[in-house]
């Protein structure tokens, strides 16, 4: 599975929409842009992990993250947790990824004793080893049940089985020859091609050396899957030559890899891949509460009611009646509704044998794009001109300043709900964080900062990064 756009929105007062590539795709920009930290939310984003495992700070400095996946899966991710929408559930997607440091330093290591180039080489020895052995399971089947109708067949399938590792071994000798070493990949250690003495282990490479070794046993071990390998300025101690090659490289080893890296060396994406390059300016535009990618899903779902309508049919039990738990499931499946097509999801409730919970209100207002819909909706609750048990709650009002176009909409709504005595609704410090995700100058940040104090609510961690951030 590949990524196919991502939208970040409001890191430092700009939003960033860039369309992906499914071979390669080159980040350029000057220092301090923003390059490496979009690497690393997009990549923590798209983790297949659970959400307790993910570290959420990465999106402090951020609204939110918004990621078009294929097969119409969006996730959105922001400080406050994670959302997975579209065409499978949250257990059902996968994405094989890996984010490659290439920095090597030793206070990053889980070891002390080894820097963090040395760590990641351990690791992936391990794994080649495992590697290694599958082949060696797979030949052996191949001989043992003679796959071919010959016993050439036979032979030709087992080449085909080293295909792969034998063009990474290659690629190794061309890089490690000008160097004189030959790489042993039982041993898993290089000589000295005209020595038999002292075998050079690996923790003894130079930086590059490790840097390409690691690089490309990741690409290796992907076995021609699918696979998206994010690089941070990959060129860090590379020769020129090595940069030149490494795209390409990578690429021979699994044609099957999407390649996502930023860079500041023109070098490694000249040879055939300037096409593929993005100037950080090119993609970034003035922050604003719409977002492009839930726009263009809104606009391309039609139908949704009646694929609604059909699924709930399949999750009908045989007594007639819906779990309520599975119907919420369903639907926030979706991407988005606009506020027409939620107010026919209600009409709905009189044809199925299900009445709508707290939840089911709590994800159907989290998928209107759009605050003025989303606010016409929270009125309509707040006014108990639905149902009894879609009564305005702090979840749902706290979803409704997400969608607030700018922080003084938001500081609006929030004196407006506060001073409604029948709501009984009160802004705790998740409201103050979203609104400061959504700051964009010193000025917002300030006037939040009056509000929550104003107030009385507490900062927690997350509140108080996000400012950090901020100012």
């Amino acid at each position: 599975m590949y990524i196919k756009k991502v939208e970040i929105k409001n890191l430092w007062g700009h939003d960033f929409v860039w369309t992906l590539h499914d071979d390669v795709n080159v980040l350029i920009g000057p220092n301090g842009a923003g390059k490496s930290m979009m690497l690393r939310m997009i990549h923590e984003a798209i983790l297949a992990v659970e959400d307790a495992e993910l570290n959420f700070r990465l999106f402090d400095p951020i609204d939110e993250i918004i990621i078009e996946l294929e097969d119409d899966i969006v996730i959105r991710a922001n400080s406050e947790g994670r959302k997975i929408t579209g065409n499978a559930f949250v257990e059902d997607y996968k994405v094989n990824t890996k984010l490659i440091d290439t920095f090597d330093v030793t206070e990053k290591s889980p070891d002390p004793n080894m820097t963090l180039l040395d760590y990641q080489l351990e690791k992936l020895k391990q794994q080649f080893v495992v590697y290694q052995r599958d082949l060696s399971n797979e030949v052996e089947h191949t001989l043992t049940n003679g796959n071919g109708s010959s016993k050439s067949d036979d032979l030709e399938q087992i080449a085909k089985i080293y295909d792969t590792k034998n063009i990474f071994l290659k690629i190794l000798d061309e890089l490690f020859n000008s160097t004189g070493k030959k790489f042993d990949e039982k041993e898993f250690y290089f000589q000295k091609i005209d020595s038999t003495q002292h075998p050079i282990l690996p923790k003894n490479l130079s930086s590059g050396e490790k840097q390409i070794l690691i690089i490309l046993l990741s690409a290796l071990l992907q076995n021609k899957e699918e696979f998206v390998m994010f690089m941070d300025e990959p060129e860090i101690s590379l020769h020129v030559d090595w940069q030149r090659k490494l795209i390409g490289y990578i690429r021979q080893i699994n044609p099957n890899v999407q390649i996502i890296l930023a860079t500041h060396s023109p070098t490694v994406y000249y040879q055939g891949w300037t096409e593929k390059a993005a100037r950080i300016d090119d993609i970034q535009t003035t922050a604003t509460a719409k977002s492009v990618i839930i726009a263009e899903k809104t606009a391309q779902s039609e139908g949704r009611i009646q694929r609604v309508l059909f699924d709930i049919n399949k999750i009908v039990s045989t007594d007639g009646s819906v779990n309520s738990y599975k119907f919420n499931k369903n639907v926030n499946s979706y991407t988005s509704f606009t506020k027409e097509e939620f107010f026919d999801l209600l009409n709905l409730f009189g044809k199925i044998p299900i009445a709508p919970n707290e939840i089911t209100f709590n994800v159907l207002i989290s998928k209107v794009n759009n605050y003025t819909d989303a606010k016409a909706i929270f009125d309509k609750m707040k006014d108990r001109g639905l149902f009894s048990a879609a009564y305005p709650n702090s979840t749902i009002f706290n979803i409704l300043i997400k969608k607030v176009d700018t922080i003084y909409q938001g500081l609006e709504l929030i004196g407006s709900v506060y001073s409604d005595e029948k709501l009984q609704l009160y802004p705790d410090i998740t409201t103050f964080s979203i609104l400061m995700g959504k700051a964009k100058t010193t000025e917002e940040v300030k006037k939040i900062e009056e509000a929550r104090k104003h107030y009385t609510i507490k900062p927690n961690e997350i509140y108080t990064n996000k400012l950090k951030f901020k100012r």
